[in-house]
């Protein structure tokens, strides 16, 4: 099985990008309808959008916020739905973290919803405050954690 993080950069790679999001993060949990795919913060000069692929399948998203001074949050985690509980969530974390450091960060963060936490707990995360601004009007309960490179 071949691995690679592709960052997001060409329309097919858009389309799967936000339909998997859509799916998982926002239909799966019941919210229908609100999700944006072109929600302005995707192609923002600190984003950086990803695709999980294997054998050129989309599998997983993750986008990688630089928030500068060597410190990123990592955003609208997703592996589909088919594709869950197969171990792609760890080597997307890892690729991830892989590129973090390659573009200088330090110390990861992350808005982990509660049924995430144990994963990232397992994948060397730690709860953490960090800014708790960002769980103002969050639909889902989350809680702040990081990880430091």
């Amino acid at each position: 099985m071949t691995y690679v993080l592709v960052r997001v950069s060409n329309p097919a790679d858009w389309a799967d990008f936000h339909a998997i999001r859509r799916v998982e993060l926002f239909e799966a949990r019941g919210r229908f309808g609100i999700y944006n795919d072109n929600h302005p913060d995707d192609v923002s000069d600190f984003a950086h959008p990803f695709l999980l692929k294997r054998n050129g399948q989309a599998l997983g998203t993750v986008r990688l916020d630089l928030f500068g001074g060597g410190r990123a949050a990592v955003r609208l985690v997703a592996i589909t739905g088919a594709e869950q509980k197969r171990g792609h969530g760890r080597v997307m974390e890892a690729l991830v973290t892989q590129e973090a450091r390659t573009l200088g960060v330090h110390t990861l963060l992350v808005n982990a919803v509660e049924d995430a936490v144990g994963f990232y707990a397992k994948t060397g995360w730690e709860p953490f405050e960090w800014d708790p601004s960002e769980l103002v009007n969050s639909p889902l309960a989350c809680i702040q954690m990081r990880k430091l490179l």
